[in-house]
């Protein structure tokens, strides 16, 4: 069949038309929004004595809801690659369309300045069966301070400048999972939910089993929530099975105080070693912790 070109041109005139004004509105529909996993910001700290920065992540609702306020958690180890990861791992679980299986969060990430002597509560190298593993003992023992400064600088600061609810969790992975247990021993009251992933349970020999034994009445009359994952790291050998041992021993011995408000809740991972249990402990101890709350 012959066509006559008259009548032709003008038909690939409006195909092409409306091809171009479909890819335009496809563009103008992908960059209507930014995809922003949160802004840095900065605060002079006192008690750390050097600036600190923190990245915040707000919730999708954020602007659009001026009356509604937002459970807040608190990231350590928040480097620019975790703060993308569980900022999307969070606005994804808290969805609609996702059926919203936890709340929406305003979430703070904390970088590193020194991790050793941040996140670790004693002075020590890092020893296993009298091996020295990494020479930390001139860098290490400041998370108290580390605390503290999260405590009376850094919260009051996100609580003043943005819509938190003063409902408060806290994540952190191996030395920061070393922390936040350290934290839930020591100052139980400053946040609601603690998660903990693959913690250095080792750290100067069964620290954490240690300071639970002592500390004990100071987590009988709380009313809080623990997820705790832990790794298979059989391969580091009996490093690695000790650290599973002591964890074990850690959360038998805070189910043992017999608490009712407090809940504690554990997953093994038999896949996962240390380096790759993380976004799992994260993702399986926000549902465990969160989801009855977003129904």
């Amino acid at each position: 069949m012959l066509f006559d070109m008259k009548t032709i041109l003008p038909v690939i005139f409006l195909i092409l038309s409306a091809m171009a004004f479909s890819w335009s509105a496809q563009a103008t529909d992908n960059s209507a929004e930014p995809i922003i996993s949160g802004y840095w910001h900065k605060v002079n700290s006192t008690i750390m004595q050097e600036n600190r920065q923190f990245a915040v992540y707000l919730p999708r609702s954020y602007q659009q809801k001026p009356e509604k306020t937002y459970p807040v958690l608190y990231l350590l180890d928040g480097g620019v690659t975790r703060v993308r990861g569980i900022t999307g791992m969070v606005e994804s679980l808290g969805a609609e369309d996702l059926n919203q299986q936890i709340p929406e969060f305003i979430i703070v990430a904390i970088p590193n300045t020194n991790r050793s002597r941040d996140l670790t509560p004693t002075k020590t190298d890092l020893i296993f069966k009298g091996k020295v593993l990494d020479e930390l003992k001139d860098n290490s023992g400041g998370a108290d301070r580390f605390a503290h400064f999260i405590q009376q600088e850094l919260i009051p600061h996100i609580d003043s400048t943005y819509r938190s609810n003063q409902q408060r969790g806290i994540l952190g992975m191996s030395f920061g999972g070393l922390f936040v247990a350290h934290v839930l021993l020591t100052q139980p009251e400053l946040f609601d939910q603690y998660l903990i992933a693959d913690a250095t349970f080792v750290w100067d020999d069964n620290y954490l089993n240690r300071t639970l034994t002592k500390n004990q009445n100071k987590l009988k009359d709380t009313q809080l929530s623990v997820f705790i994952g832990l790794a298979n790291n059989a391969h580091l050998g009996e490093l690695g099975m000790t650290n599973r041992q002591w964890g074990n021993e850690f959360i038998a011995g805070l189910n043992a105080l017999n608490n009712p408000d407090l809940h504690i809740r554990s997953r093994y991972f038999p896949d996962e070693q240390h380096a790759t249990v993380m976004f799992l402990a994260f993702y399986y101890g926000l549902i465990e912790l969160f989801a009855l709350q977003s129904k």
